[in-house]
């Protein structure tokens, strides 16, 4: 690309984008998934982020804008302040792993009131079973750790590219409360 500044583009920057990327393909993966057993026949549901709720399809677009911010910003486009770019894209990413997290904890959980959850093997803690006979199984799928991820990683390049602009990231220059 002619005039592109993507040598220009910092590598915390390209974590932002990255993650962003990472949380738009996650998006059509498994982030919730439930699977029934009677008298040995197994049947099985999952949900994409687009479809497990507001918290989470709502994370994804919180990931892509803060991906979009930094890949504007990253080739010259021009933003009324760009100094809070940074500040910005964690502010968002940010928001991103808390609604991610609250989606995970309000799942329907399968343990709840139809027998004790099995607590013997890790990651189970949503399973029953009564005998052979019948059993419901349910938890998070890969999709949703992949958008945690995601979401945690951007949070985290945000802070460093926050720590690394210094005392010009914040408060912006003009700002009523700063000093010339």
């Amino acid at each position: 690309m002619a005039g592109s500044q993507a040598g220009t583009v910092r590598t915390l920057d390209w974590v932002v984008i990255g993650a962003a990327v990472l949380a738009y393909i996650s998006s059509f993966l498994s982030w919730y998934g439930t699977s029934i057993t009677i008298l040995s026949i197994t049947r099985s549901a999952e949900v994409n982020a687009w479809n497990a709720g507001f918290g989470a399809w709502f994370a994804v677009l919180l990931l892509v804008a803060a991906g979009g911010l930094a890949l504007v910003s990253a080739f010259g486009g021009r933003l009324t302040l760009p100094e809070s770019r940074p500040l910005i894209t964690l502010g968002l990413s940010a928001l991103a792993v808390i609604t991610i997290v609250l989606r995970w904890v309000t799942f329907p959980d399968t343990s709840s009131g139809m027998d004790t959850p099995k607590l013997d093997r890790l990651g189970e803690l949503g399973d029953f079973d009564l005998g052979s006979a019948f059993g419901v199984s349910s938890g998070a799928g890969i999709g949703l750790y992949l958008g945690l991820i995601a979401a945690i990683a951007a949070s985290v390049a945000s802070v460093l590219t926050l720590r690394s602009a210094g005392s010009s990231a914040w408060p912006p220059r003009g700002a009523p409360w700063t000093r010339p």
